[in-house]
């Protein structure tokens, strides 16, 4: 996986301080104070800061493989567990997590479904995964109808029960969810 460099993650930070596809994820995802959560793939932390308003920063994880991007998600949500890791190397035990998520990352996993399967482990029993992409008509810096629909048989094949897709829409984008519950 490619990670942002220092340079790179302030540029970014720069326009993507507050994006809307974070606050419309965490309003979907409709987290209780009683869940322990996880965001794979955190970036400067504009979820994990949503998610910590609603059920407090110590019920909050997330995973970054760059080192520039967990230093501003720590400074950013202090109190949330933040922590260098990727989408198939998670440093958290196996069942910790109620609900897991990653916006606008699958894209940059080297490999999709080892991720989708480390992912699962982690859930606890009942937890629900979430992968949010900006839907695409051709394969690029988001995900394809064709790609949804790989994501969802492969997560079946995971075992998850649940599984859909939808979409949201974004300004002039198009948000495609997809959600699986693993089974209790």
């Amino acid at each position: 996986m490619r990670s942002f460099g220092a340079i790179s993650a302030r540029i970014y930070r720069l326009f993507n301080r507050d994006p809307e596809s974070n606050r419309i994820v965490v309003d979907l995802l409709d987290l209780t104070p009683d869940q322990r959560v996880l965001e794979v793939g955190c970036g400067p932390g504009a979820a994990i800061e949503y998610a910590a308003k609603r059920i407090g920063p110590e019920r909050v994880a997330a995973v970054e493989p760059s080192a520039t991007f967990v230093d501003m998600a720590r400074k950013r949500v202090p109190g949330a567990d933040v922590r260098i890791g990727s989408a198939t190397d998670i440093p958290f035990d196996d069942g910790t997590f109620d609900v897991i998520w990653s916006i606008a990352a699958m894209h940059h996993w080297p490999e999709r479904d080892p991720g989708l399967a480390a992912q699962t482990a982690k859930l606890a029993p009942g937890g629900r995964l979430f992968v949010v992409e900006r839907l695409l008509d051709k394969p690029g810096h988001g995900i394809t109808p064709e790609q949804t629909e790989d994501v969802v048989a492969y997560l079946k094949r995971l075992g998850h029960d649940d599984v859909r897709s939808f979409t949201r829409p974004n300004g002039k984008k198009t948000i495609q969810f997809i959600e699986a519950r693993k089974p209790a």
